[in-house]
């Protein structure tokens, strides 16, 4: 059963979940926090289930340029100095532990 709600943000905590939300009623979208820790009893269980922020779908396309999704750059493969091959998102050689170059790899 669907309530016309969608999920635009899953945080491990309730803060983080929240700091969202004000982002998004700043620019007019309401939304809700959903969350299940036995009514604050049980915290932890946020790190396991995650606190979920929920928009009505209507909002969806404002919502996700609101929380700016889109514009984070997924990290390449590289080549260290010494020639080791190096996957995505690891910033330093597992061989001789070289830092990648901020101006690229």
């Amino acid at each position: 059963m669907s309530d016309g709600r969608v999920t635009v943000g899953t945080y491990p905590t309730e803060l983080e979940a929240e700091i969202d939300r004000g982002r998004l009623r700043s620019a007019g979208v309401e939304a809700v926090i959903v969350k299940d820790d036995c009514g604050g009893m049980r915290p932890h269980l946020a790190y396991t289930l995650g606190v979920k922020l929920k928009i009505a779908s209507a909002d969806e396309t404002k919502a996700r340029e609101v929380l700016g999704e889109g514009e984070t750059v997924t990290p390449e493969p590289w080549t260290c100095v010494c020639g080791e091959d190096i996957e995505a998102g690891f910033d330093a050689c597992w061989k001789c532990g070289a830092v990648r170059s901020e101006e690229g790899p």
